[in-house]
């Protein structure tokens, strides 16, 4: 065993370890004599690089059956782009991680094609994870626009956040736009959305070649990520449930037909309107069985050209469409 160099840090090591393994395939032993240490001490500095985020892991190609429900999602949904995921158990450390995984290797390969120019994104858990799990890139002719409001209470899901920090891993031009996602009245929006640095954001953001985008569920006592953030009390909730609201995308509430439900919040988001979005290239991160309906009302306005979900709301979707004649 050769003798360790004593000016590497251990974050150092750990990054050397990793690509010795994952890229060199050299073995444990093989690397311990390489870097001087023991074979204990290159497991120890494998995993560091792991929580470090070094190492990301793409699966190239899906088994046949999520193959096979992509295309029948593709194909009854009008969608030119569906990803199904692997379904994990619910109390697996990364089944969160899962859809992240997924649409950062989309995001990849949509950014290594050169045919985005300028990167819409939304905001919540899904992007965020994304972005996490997005190998640092050369994207330095990408421009990356929030297509809402980026001023959330938590930092980690604020939609300028997340291109703060996919800004650092491509080293894309990121834009900010300073305004919260919902105002306090209508006329509040007006007065923001006039603002000539808004004007400037959203000039940008309208000519998006693809918008990422959560999806969120109807508020309600037991889950809502809107209300853990502060962004909309009770009061509102109720308001959006006796609406009828089934589904949020973008701050836009839709019923379970995908329609624009009348109520107030609707008309105090800050953003693009529905009928920009509509223009827009959209893929939806979204899964979980809490967000099964939110999912199949989107579906239902028309809005996505794309969905990267996971194997079970693939299959609960495609089986109330089996069960009715219409949808949804």
């Amino acid at each position: 065993m050769k003798p360790r160099p004593e000016s590497h840090s251990e974050a150092d090591l750990a990054l050397r370890a990793a690509w010795l393994s994952y890229v060199g395939g050299y073995t444990q032993a093989d690397i311990a004599d390489r870097l001087g240490v023991s074979r204990m001490k290159v497991h120890r500095l494998v995993a560091m690089a792991h929580d470090m985020g070094a190492v990301q892991v793409f699966i190239e190609g899906s088994p046949e059956a999520l193959i096979l429900l992509e295309d029948q999602l593709k194909e009854r949904m009008d969608l030119d782009t569906c990803i199904v995921v692997p379904e994990l158990p619910a109390e697996a450390e990364n089944a969160q991680a899962n859809l992240g995984r997924a649409a950062a290797h989309y995001l990849k390969s949509r950014l290594e094609s050169g045919d985005v120019e300028v990167l819409g994104l939304g905001w919540g858990r899904s992007l965020a994870e994304m972005v996490n799990c997005l190998p640092v890139m050369d994207c330095s002719a990408v421009r990356m626009v929030p297509v809402l409001g980026s001023v959330v209470r938590k930092m980690s899901l604020n939609p300028y956040d997340v291109i703060h920090r996919l800004v650092d891993k491509t080293g894309g031009e990121g834009y900010l736009l300073p305004v919260p996602l919902f105002a306090d009245t209508a006329h509040h929006r007006e007065v923001l959305m006039a603002q000539r640095s808004v004007q400037d954001v959203m000039g940008v953001a309208v000519q998006a070649d693809l918008t990422m985008v959560g999806l969120g569920a109807v508020p309600d006592m037991g889950h809502s990520l809107l209300m853990e953030l502060g962004e909309i009390d009770e009061a509102a909730a109720e308001s959006l449930r006796e609406a009828g609201a089934a589904a949020e995308i973008l701050g836009q509430f839709l019923d379970a037909h995908g329609q624009r439900v009348e109520c107030d919040i609707n008309e105090r988001a800050l953003g693009l309107s529905m009928e920009q979005l509509r223009r827009h290239h959209i893929v939806a991160v979204a899964g979980g069985e809490e967000k099964v309906e939110a999912i199949r009302a989107v579906l239902a306005s028309g809005l996505l050209k794309g969905l990267i979900t996971d194997e079970a709301v693939a299959r609960r979707i495609l089986a109330s469409t089996d069960a009715s004649s219409g949808f949804p």
